[in-house]
């Protein structure tokens, strides 16, 4: 029934729904001729005669006047993300089509994937990723900061997430940014010695890395501490107590091994490595990289 749809779109329904559901152009023009919907300002979209506002209306009739999702920070807010809002209702086109939008409706015209859109609660969405990465690159650098440390912590986002973004939306609004907050917060390394490669490779300026990416193979998960994955290279390090946690290196040389068969190249340092003879390992890895 339209009332359903109604009751759970905070007192709304677009025409487009109406016609999925098996209402024809009369049906809808007698229901809104009896006085059970009611024309909104924009065209399409009805509300039920006696419907009352929600907190989530708004929300509804942005998305179902544009035919858009939710996005960044009332995406974030429809997730249960913390982020700071603005008072307005902020969507992003499927392209890049200039539309008339309602008041108080912020429109983002960056051409969103179709996969980085979903459903929740019923509404459509961008991916709590997406909205996530949108928000790091559009909120004052101090919160973008705190939500990016946040959503690493709980898992809503990866560095290499990040990463993906980067490098697969090259030019992309707020990538300057994204980049700048997770290169801050971003270093995530299990260990002292991870870190110190992390620094050793942004001071020699070496890109297209990602750290403690998540790689699969059979049927186990593992976590490659530095990877290029453009080029399959792996870069593996034996932290400042390795010697004294054997499973440590039985799980390394296992994941090393796996690694080669699936044909990544392999480069392993230990801790003196970095500590002594960090113009090695750039070395090494610059010779790798260009190989």
């Amino acid at each position: 029934m339209w009332s359903d749809l109604t009751a759970e779109q905070g007192g709304l329904v677009s025409r487009r729904q109406l016609l999925a559901v098996g209402f024809d152009r009369d049906d809808i023009d007698s229901l809104v001729r009896s006085g059970r919907l009611l024309r909104t300002q924009a065209d399409g979209v009805y509300r039920a005669a006696g419907a009352p506002g929600t907190p989530v209306t708004e929300s509804w009739f942005a998305v179902l006047s544009t035919n858009s999702p939710l996005s960044f920070m009332s995406g974030a807010a429809w997730w249960d993300v913390p982020v700071p809002g603005d008072g307005l209702i902020h969507i992003t086109r499927f392209d890049r089509r200039r539309l008339v939008w309602p008041p108080g409706v912020r429109v983002h015209r960056v051409g969103v994937e179709p996969s980085a859109v979903t459903t929740h609660r019923g509404l459509a969405v961008t991916t709590r990723r997406e909205t996530v990465l949108d928000c790091i690159g559009y909120l004052p650098f101090g919160a973008a900061r705190t939500l990016a440390d946040r959503a690493l912590h709980q898992g809503w986002l990866t560095p290499a997430d990040a990463t993906a973004r980067l490098v697969d939306q090259r030019g992309r609004w707020g990538n300057r940014q994204i980049r700048r907050v997770l290169a801050i917060v971003g270093d995530r390394a299990a260990a002292e010695s991870e870190r110190r490669l992390h620094r050793i490779l942004r001071e020699a300026g070496i890109t297209g890395w990602v750290a403690n990416m998540p790689f699969s193979a059979g049927g186990r998960s593992y976590e490659i501490d530095v990877a290029f994955p453009a080029l399959r290279i792996a870069i593996e390090i034996d932290g400042y107590e390795y010697h004294s946690r054997e499973g440590r290196f039985q799980t390394d040389r296992t994941r090393q091994n796996v690694l080669i068969a699936a044909g990544w190249r392999v480069l392993r340092f230990t801790w003196a490595d970095l500590d002594q003879r960090p113009w090695l390992v750039v070395r090494q890895i610059r010779q790798l990289l260009a190989a």
